[in-house]
């Protein structure tokens, strides 16, 4: 690995890696996935632990991570494959130019709370439904509403969001008349702030941080799908860019531990 700095947002650079890698396993699934705009089937983050609003330095021989979701199978195992046959083979990656080595790949949660592996089946047999639910923002989480930008939460966009993604790469698909009740679910408690990342020529604000929201109990179709939905943003991310790491959340039980 080399020594070197990322001036700007790293998420982006992060996304770059992502198609750079996948092209050259298939490059005819790297162009269409490239050109569905719409709710696409990964996430990146930036670099985890790292500040998202500042330039980051990187230091030769120090430990970097970065984390990708996906919710196609397929797109999975071209990019994991090959990032496994870079490992085996000491190839190394480029972020920003500067060059890495891969150490690790993760998939076990319990070597690191960021990794995991969910199948549907696995998602809709939960019956541990809260009608409270607090969800932690990590990195700047904002919504595409036209040519604007709204920065704050809104439960219906959140899980509006979700349900869409939710139900374009799942075989079990909800009814999507749900997306009205989303409107019935309160915000009782937030903190967050505003943050901003800086991406080449422009700057995005959004928010980060904690929000708790509460599901009426007389609601159990509604309360159901919003614990699912909760989980799924693990892996699904919120809001815009999510595929250059805007938008990291998880859902967090009592017995989580934050950064």
């Amino acid at each position: 690995m080399e020594t070197g700095v990322i001036p700007t947002y790293p998420g982006k650079k992060i996304h770059g890696l992502f198609f750079n890698v996948l092209e050259k396993a298939n490059a005819e699934t790297s162009k269409k996935l490239h050109q569905n705009f719409n709710n696409k089937a990964f996430t990146v983050s930036s670099f985890l632990g790292k500040k998202v609003d500042e330039p980051v330095s990187i230091m030769k021989n120090k430990r970097y991570y970065i984390r990708l979701t996906f919710l196609d199978e397929k797109i999975f195992n071209l990019f994991t494959i090959t990032m496994f046959k870079n490992k085996i083979f000491k190839k190394e990656i480029y972020i920003e130019n500067i060059k890495f080595s891969i150490l690790r790949v993760i998939f076990d949660e319990e070597q690191s709370k960021w990794a995991g592996v969910l199948s549907i089946d696995e998602l809709l047999s939960k019956k541990d439904y809260s009608n409270k639910i607090k969800l932690k923002f990590y990195t700047p989480t904002l919504f595409r509403v036209g040519d604007k930008h709204l920065r704050y939460p809104d439960a219906k966009k959140i899980y509006t969001g979700l349900l869409n993604k939710f139900n374009k790469y799942s075989e079990y698909k909800f009814n999507e008349s749900i997306k009205e009740e989303f409107s019935n679910i309160k915000i009782i408690n937030k903190r967050i702030r505003k943050k901003r990342v800086f991406i080449n020529n422009f700057y995005l604000e959004g928010f980060v941080g904690d929000v708790e929201f509460e599901i009426s109990r007389g609601n159990n179709e509604l309360l159901k799908i919003v614990n699912i939905l909760s989980e799924f943003s693990f892996y699904a991310g919120v809001g815009y860019k999510t595929t250059m790491g805007m938008g990291q959340v998880r859902r967090e039980h009592k017995e989580c531990i934050a950064i």
